[in-house]
């Protein structure tokens, strides 16, 4: 039998994310307040943020007014402490975002593509951080590593996700291509380029890692995260850490099959961009080329017919998430136009009430939203160097002690 502890290095580092986290969501908070709300010895809070303040992570903020004795400071997060750099590839944009250490968009940056390639891929991204760089300058040095954020399974239903008429004449060609990303070679191309440390998840985890430290309101701490993009994936959020399982796959909820296989045999076709754009075509519809052309009636209508039969294909699905993980809520998030995002959700929450005897969650817009791919993947360095996560506390199994 093996039992996983921590040393007292990393309850210290982990104390010291504690209160990082705390001081982000309540800014200008005093040390007396943060003892309160961690149960830490005053001694311990002293040390930490002395620490925190003398590595630009924290700065002091005034001091609190009307406290017998000497006045307690007010400590605030810095903002040009450290960064996040992201670089989202999915099959129909490239994009780059930089967030500084409170989590607001310093920079974001997009290139449209249809399935990049290997050398596409690395051209378009190593402009993108060459124009990062530029708008850093000297503060490049604080950028904490580079979060890669790219949907798994880049060459696979080509038939059903490929749109351009061009490619789609040489899927084969394609398909080879694109075998490049099933290595983690453009992971290890970023640290080489950058000089800093790659974090890699697909998009779906990216997102919902957002979701944990940038949304405005404090998100739920156990939450399902739908993010749709040109196909669509899956997160599982348990005690505000995402979950992978036993073999990090988790929250796959792309690779469940449809109800009827009307849109695709599987949800990542039936419920994506993919399939909105194979509708329209299929109705011998144009694409709206601006915002205002989704209020049309024509569109209106296809959005409703769309939105409705795709529910009903992934409502089998959905019910199951809720028997199974019993969410507090389902956030969708991802590339949909807000207007189809909306109809979807009333589409969903009228199926799911018709299909399942449980308390439904709520289910609602993601807060970052048509964002959320790129600054998820800004987020990870961030969220890996600093974010409060229990897995820091134990032991890895091979330094586990064995006890008879």
């Amino acid at each position: 039998m093996k039992s996983s502890g921590s040393t007292s290095e990393q309850s210290r580092i982990y104390n010291e994310r504690i209160i990082l986290h705390l001081v982000r969501q309540h800014p200008e908070i005093s040390r007396v307040k943060i003892a309160e709300q961690t149960g830490l010895s005053a001694q311990t809070i002293s040390v930490i943020t002395s620490s925190l303040l003398e590595r630009q992570l924290l700065q002091v903020d005034g001091k609190v007014k009307g406290r017998r004795g000497q006045p307690s400071i007010k400590l605030s997060i810095n903002k040009k402490g450290a960064y996040g750099l992201g670089i989202n590839v999915d099959r129909d944009h490239i994009s780059a975002a930089l967030l500084d250490f409170s989590g607001e968009c310093v920079l974001l940056l997009e290139r449209i593509v249809s399935f990049p390639t290997e050398n596409l891929a690395k051209k378009i991204a190593q402009d993108l951080i060459e124009e990062v760089k530029t708008t850093l300058g000297e503060d490049w040095s604080k950028v904490q590593g580079i979060g890669l954020a790219r949907p798994d399974y880049m060459d696979s239903w080509l038939e059903t996700l490929v749109t351009d008429s061009d490619q789609r004449a040489d899927l084969s060609n394609l398909k080879a291509a694109l075998a490049y990303w099933q290595s983690d070679a453009f992971e290890s191309w970023l640290t080489d380029l950058t000089g800093v440390p790659c974090f890699c998840e697909n998009d779906a985890v990216a997102a919902a890692t957002s979701e944990l430290l940038l949304a405005s309101v404090a998100p739920q701490r156990d939450f399902f995260y739908l993010f749709v993009s040109t196909a669509c994936g899956g997160s599982f959020v348990a005690n505000g850490e995402c979950y992978f399982g036993a073999h990090g796959k988790a929250g796959s909820f792309g690779l469940i099959p449809t109800a009827t296989g009307k849109h695709g045999k599987w949800i990542l076709e039936a419920l994506s961009l993919s399939s909105l754009r194979r509708f329209f075509a299929d109705k011998q519809i144009q694409w709206p080329s601006t915002d205002d052309l989704w209020l049309e009636p024509q569109y209106t209508t296809l959005i409703e017919q769309w939105a409705s039969e795709v529910a009903f294909e992934v409502t089998p699905a959905l019910a199951s998430v809720v028997a199974l993980y019993d969410p507090e809520a389902i956030l969708i998030g991802g590339r949909l136009p807000p207007l189809v995002l909306a109809a979807l959700i009333i589409c969903i929450e009228n199926a799911l009430t018709a299909h399942s005897m449980l308390p439904l969650p709520a289910i609602r817009i993601a807060q970052t939203g048509h964002t959320a791919g790129v600054l998820g993947a800004a987020v990870l360095p961030l969220y890996g160097t600093f974010a409060p996560q229990q897995n820091l506390l134990l032991l890895s199994s091979k330094s586990a002690v064995s006890v008879s």
